[in-house]
């Protein structure tokens, strides 16, 4: 074979060895954001509605309804139907009280937390984000947070990346304290709570043949040079 064959082949091998090495370490769909548990609310219970998870909380029972909802974050389709209704309670007496979600966060990582919510003017108007990474102690996330009197088109967000406790574990837990309720009426209502991350890919198979192919066929011609040379 010419020279100038084997350099052209050599360099467009090392071209696509490359580009498969990039595919294997850098796999682009782990970058995508993949619902892991969804909250839409629509059966007026707390019960995850695609995904798997729990959603309890401490809030006195008799303050805890539904109200209208909103296709502000929605997922998979999802219509407006119902948001989860958190009231004040008697004497504000839920002020302090949470909700929490317990979501397996195994096979992703990059998690993210997003919600659409709105409030009254005497509702809860101090709330307090967290993250468990054991289910029992929980840690503050940014700065407490004020719903707007709308829900409005944009959801509240808490992309968790930055905590590389949580993923892929089996323990995750996020909750939402409440405070600021200045009436037994005084209400939030949360919808669409969605609990999402990226992925944890492995290889495909056609890029591990691909590196496999072009490491194969280098060693081949460094082989036939070195017998040249003798």
């Amino acid at each position: 074979m010419p020279d100038r064959l084997k350099r052209r082949l050599t360099r467009r091998l090392t071209m696509n060895l490359t580009l498969a090495v990039l595919a294997l370490f850098f796999p682009t769909r782990a970058a995508l954001a993949d619902p892991i548990a969804i909250w839409n609310f629509n059966d007026s219970d707390l019960v995850v509605d695609h995904g798997a998870g729990t959603l309890v909380s401490n809030f006195n029972v008799t303050n805890i309804g539904f109200a209208a909802g909103t296709t502000n974050n929605a997922r998979l389709g999802d219509p407006a139907g119902q948001a989860i209704s958190l009231q004040g309670g008697t004497s504000s007496g839920n002020n302090g009280r949470n909700v929490t979600v317990n979501v397996t966060t195994v096979g992703y990582g990059n998690i993210i937390v997003s919600f659409a919510t709105q409030g009254t003017a005497t509702g809860f108007n101090s709330n307090q984000f967290q993250y468990s990474l054991d289910g029992v102690t929980f840690v503050d996330f940014g700065s407490p947070y004020t719903p707007a009197t709308a829900f409005g088109t944009v959801p509240v967000v808490f992309n968790l990346s930055s905590i590389p406790g949580l993923n892929n574990n089996p323990n995750a837990a996020f909750r939402i304290v409440f405070n600021g309720a200045t009436s037994a009426t005084g209400t939030n209502r949360i919808d669409n709570f969605v609990v999402e991350g990226s992925s944890t890919t492995i290889p495909e198979p056609a890029t591990l043949a691909l590196l496999g192919s072009g490491l194969t066929t280098l060693f081949g011609l460094g082989q036939k040079r070195r017998a040249a040379r003798k």
